[in-house]
């Protein structure tokens, strides 16, 4: 068989560089002073299937995964899931026992495996951390990865060190420091880091005050922007995972994430809101929402797990700086309709571009700079958080001015119009003084004229009072009879009659169309009209008197030209002197108290009047018994309003009445009607004139 040689020497020279840095001089450790890279020294392999165990790099059995070759001190592996192993061989040939810090990885990284061994291969050691573990399991409190190590005198150790972690971008420092230059490195840094998180707390506090105070929604978006920003970098430190959610390992894994794009939503937010690009650049608001739109995914993504998650890093990074580019682009815009630029809103976002794109140069590795890479983006955020707090500030103090200068417009404004009321006023006190004696004048005159009028009014009740039956022609005609009359005014349109011949005694109550002084007049009209039917026309049969009453009053209207709508509503009853009553009535009932019962005797439903279907009134005959009362009555006292709930009286309680007081004497009976009125009605007017009369045979 023939051997290609050719193809060996090839295979040869491929395995070479693994073999030098397999054999390689071991590192010595007691020189270092301060701190020492020994990435550059190290044997790095890249395990894209996570197959590798730490006894595989100890023997660097390697078949199927990646050497990688570079003489960087913070190896750079971009946006990655892969699992990264490292194998160091460290000696300390001093006679004295060394201690040292290791520091390993970025604080986001998710898995951080230190293992030591002897240099025979016995396993010495092992020391886990990263994000997927409780903050409390580290070896050594802080924000970073640090493995505290202690070199015997003469002695050698092999380091494997297993770093990996879900789609952010993996580095690899590997960083020895001495105990106390770690301590005065971690002194000033932490002076540093509290000075920049303090800037943040400030302007937070601050600016929600001024947010409060004014309700603005801009302040809210500010605020909500520099919170975001904050617990970013918090996060990026390591520090959110050391203070905030040290137990959630869920939450240290992807922070980062979350509030990266919970930041960009806000500044999106913030910036649109103080340019007010919304209303001056549709066209460019409509992308600008496209913007808001992608990163409220890409946070909806950050709380997925797997390779949808590891999407999530590079797809951030690289949005987050064509966005920056594109709000840019809006300053731009609004500052050449403007004529005018933001300034500090400008130099915010330029500071805040720059300080991105050293960032992410230094994180592709392009820039070779430890220093930039850790605090590039902090500079450019501390420096963006100052111009931001000096343009909030700006807008502050222009609201200000702008309510001064409202509130000057505001009072020289009031003192035009108190000085237009002054005069106003001058003019309408001298109106008010002649208005003021006409009035008294007019005053005087409708006094004259109401006084005429109450005299008019009260010669009317005279008139009145001159027509309704005497109390002796009353107790002369019928054998004991109770009248209750109580008109509303000084007139009314309620009125009793009573009229009596050789052989019979006529009597009614009637209830004439309104109160006051038109329903007196009717009043008048219809005793009258009474009158005629039976001593002009010599009527005795009680329809027969209704009849011709109707026809009378008709008549009379008619010859005024007066339409009247209702008319009068009476009950009207016809006594023999003997055993015989008869009744007829247009609406109105009689009621009939016998042996304690009342029986109800209702009347035609029409009206004495003009009505569209008339006919001719019904007579109702009577044979008396001795103790027989009747009860004629207008609707005045069933329907006041009285009692505790202010109801109407009603005609069941009305009846239950009658019953209660049938056995008194008619003065008696007078009294008690008008006292249980009184008590009902109290403090409430008289709706109503009210007129009821009782009569017992």
């Amino acid at each position: 068989m023939k051997i290609n040689h050719f193809k060996l020497l090839l295979f040869a020279l491929l395995l070479l560089p693994s073999y030098l840095l397999a054999e390689g001089d071991y590192v010595r450790i007691d020189t270092i002073k301060g701190f020492s890279h020994l990435a550059p020294k190290a044997l790095i392999v890249e395990d894209e299937k996570r197959i590798l165990f730490p006894d595989d790099m100890l023997h660097e059995e390697l078949d199927s995964v990646r050497l990688i070759e570079t003489k960087a001190e913070i190896p750079y592996m971009d946006f990655t899931s892969s699992m990264y192993w490292m194998k160091l061989k460290v000696s300390n040939p001093s006679r004295k026992e060394i201690s040292y810090y290791l520091e390993l990885a970025r604080p986001l990284t998710n898995v951080v495996e230190l293992y030591v061994y002897l240099p025979n291969g016995t396993f010495e050691a092992k020391y886990k951390s990263g994000d997927n573990l409780p903050f409390e399991q580290r070896e050594y409190s802080h924000r970073k990865y640090i493995f505290p190590l202690n070199f015997p005198p003469k002695s050698e150790r092999i380091l494997i060190i297993k770093t990996g972690s879900d789609g952010e971008i993996v580095k690899l420092p590997a960083k020895l420091w001495e105990v106390d230059a770690f301590t005065q490195f971690t002194s000033v840094e932490n002076f540093f880091l509290g000075l920049y998180y303090g800037i943040f707390i400030l302007v937070i506090i601050l600016f929600s005050l001024f947010g409060l105070a004014l309700g603005e929604r801009l302040y809210l978006y500010f605020v909500s922007y520099i919170t975001a920003l904050a617990l970013f970098q918090f996060s990026l430190d390591g520090l959110a995972y050391q203070y905030f959610w040290p137990s959630n390992p869920w939450m240290g894994n992807h922070a980062i994430l979350l509030f990266a794009t919970l930041s960009m939503i806000g500044m999106f937010l913030y910036v649109r809101q103080f340019l007010e690009f919304k209303y001056d650049f549709p066209r460019y608001n409509k992308i600008y929402n496209l913007f808001i739109f992608i990163f409220g995914l890409i946070f909806l993504i950050s709380m997925s797990e797997g390779d949808l998650y590891a999407i999530g890093f590079p797809l951030a990074n690289g949005m987050s700086f064509i966005a920056v580019l594109y709000i840019l682009l809006g300053i731009y815009l609004k500052a050449r309709k403007e004529k005018k630029i933001e300034v500090p809103i400008l130099l915010a976002f330029i500071s805040l571009t720059i300080s991105s794109i050293l960032f992410i140069l230094c994180n592709v590795d392009v820039i070779h700079s430890e220093f930039l890479a850790s605090n590039a983006l902090k500079f450019g955020s501390g420096t963006e958080l100052i111009f931001l707090a000096i343009a909030m500030a700006g807008r502050y103090r222009r609201t200000q001015l702008e309510k001064i200068e409202a509130q000057d417009e505001a009072f020289k404004r009031l003192e035009e119009i108190n000085e237009l009321k002054s005069q106003q006023t001058e003019k309408l006190e001298h109106e008010v003084k002649v208005r003021t004696a006409e009035i008294q004048e007019k005053s005087e005159q409708l006094s004259t004229k109401n006084k005429e009028i109450i005299n008019s009014i009260n010669y009317a009740k005279r008139l009145q009072d001159a027509i309704l039956p005497t109390d002796t022609e009353i107790n002369s005609a019928l054998p004991e009879a109770g009248i209750y009359f109580k008109p509303k005014d000084i007139v009314s349109g309620d009125f009793y009659w009573l009229v009596e011949t050789e052989d019979r005694v006529y009597f009614a109550v009637a209830d004439c169309t309104g109160h006051g002084v038109p329903g007196a007049m009717v009043s008048v009209l219809g005793n009258n009209s009474l009158n005629r039917c039976i001593q002009e026309y010599n009527l005795t049969d009680a329809g027969e008197i209704l009849d011709k009453l109707r026809n009378l009053v008709v008549e009379t209207f008619s010859s005024e030209k007066i339409q009247v709508s209702d008319g009068m509503d009476i009950a009207l009853c016809v006594w023999d002197k003997g055993e015989n009553l008869q009744f007829a009535g247009a609406y109105n009932p009689l009621y009939l108290i016998r042996n304690g019962e009342l029986q109800e005797i209702k009347g035609d439903k029409q009206p004495i009047g003009f009505y569209e279907k008339i006919s001719s009134f019904q007579s109702h005959n009577i044979k008396l018994e001795k103790g027989d009362s009747v009860v004629l009555f207008s609707d005045g006292y069933a329907d006041q309003f009285g009692g505790p709930k202010g109801k109407k009286y009603k005609y069941g309680t009305f009846k239950k009445l009658l019953l209660e007081l049938n056995d008194l004497k008619p003065e008696a009976w007078q009294d008690s009607i008008a006292k249980e009125m009184d008590e009902w009605k109290g403090d409430l007017e008289q709706i109503d004139d009210i007129c009821v009369m009782t009569v017992r045979f």
